[in-house]
């Protein structure tokens, strides 16, 4: 049974969500699973507006960054660029994951701007991707997402979290067999040895880049990704948690179990607004023409797709952002303790509270 640390963030503050980091990891005997010479931190940078629960925090990143930095280590960080837009090198400016790497001596690597390599992954539906270079010189991965809901998958944590590591031309065209695709991965990648989940903002409903910010004050941090992400779900709300379908596709690859152990804090039950695709307009309209084969080849697979892509890119980062994205960012300012530590963030993104 795998041991997955639940650590409760007891005072809203930089150090008191650093507490909470490092005593989740210390829990979870981060200094077992994570060797090497070099180390690869990967978060969630899906998006370059500050919407909180978006992200990776910075706040759990930076204490991430200093318990790694006292092995003897070269490391680095990033994410990936999303299938229809480029939007990390914006993303690591305004949530300033740059100043933190800098800040740290880290390299800030977006995957999508590395040098790609043709590998065999031998899985069920992968054969063989093209990994970036700096994922397959990484001796160890640690993973940093941050907890929401999806449209897509039910949610998104340490296993779908690493969807951003295969090319962004290659993601979009399996989103029908999403869940075996994200097993295929995380099989590969059995150099990811540990996590650390952000649940201090999670997001719920449509997300994860259209969802709404849920403050839940907490941190998850294990080896075992299968085991977090059943952990995660229950916290979540999730009636069914333990058969969410690239959870279960996972352990039967052997990435995990989903048979877990809580240290720690005791496990706190919320529940989530569950995703509602059939009214996300992006993932409807998505879904409903990849089930025609023909409308699916002329639309993902050819330049047209470039349009969907803009259509899609316009809605999360001008109607979606402007109508409701603002409205949040107001509410976490104004209404919760997280205020203070936004503040800087949606400033130096150029947002106007």
């Amino acid at each position: 049974m795998a041991t997955v640390a639940f650590v409760k963030v007891k005072e809203v503050s930089k150090r008191g969500i650093s507490d909470a980091v490092k005593k989740a990891m210390e829990l979870a005997n981060w200094k077992k699973y994570v060797k090497g010479k070099k180390i690869f931190v990967k978060i969630n940078g899906i998006s370059d507006q500050v919407v909180p629960g978006q992200c990776t925090s910075p706040y759990v990143i930076e204490p991430v960054l200093e318990e790694l930095k006292k092995l003897d280590a070269e490391i680095s960080m990033g994410d990936a660029d999303l299938a229809a837009a480029k939007q990390l090198n914006r993303a690591a400016k305004y949530w300033g994951f740059i100043k933190l790497a800098k800040k740290h001596k880290v390299k800030f690597v977006n995957l999508s701007e590395d040098k790609l390599i043709k590998t065999k992954v031998n899985g069920k539906i992968f054969k063989e991707l093209e990994i970036p270079k700096t994922l397959l010189d990484a001796d160890c991965i640690v993973n940093i997402p941050v907890a929401k809901t999806h449209c897509l998958t039910s949610l998104t944590c340490c296993l779908k979290n690493h969807w951003g590591m295969v090319p962004r031309g290659v993601r979009h065209n399996y989103h029908l067999v999403a869940d075996q695709c994200i097993a295929d991965i995380n099989h590969f990648f059995k150099k990811t040895t540990f996590n650390v989940v952000d649940a201090t903002i999670c997001m719920e409903d449509n997300a994860p880049r259209t969802g709404i910010p849920i403050v839940t004050n907490a941190i998850f941090a294990s080896n075992d990704r299968v085991a977090t992400d059943t952990a995660v779900a229950k916290f979540m709300g999730y009636e069914n948690y333990k058969e969410i379908p690239h959870i279960v596709k996972s352990e039967e690859m052997g990435v995990g179990e989903r048979k877990f152990r809580i240290v720690g804090d005791k496990l706190e039950i919320h529940n989530f607004k569950k995703p509602r695709p059939n009214i996300q307009p992006i993932f409807f309209w998505e879904m409903s023409l990849r089930k025609v084969p023909l409308i699916n080849w002329i639309i993902f697979r050819t330049k047209i797709f470039s349009i969907f892509a803009w259509i899609a890119t316009k809605y999360n980062t001008f109607y979606w952002y402007n109508v409701y994205g603002k409205k949040y960012i107001r509410k976490i300012i104004n209404e919760t303790e997280y205020g203070k530590l936004y503040k800087p963030i949606v400033r130096r993104a150029g947002v106007r509270i």
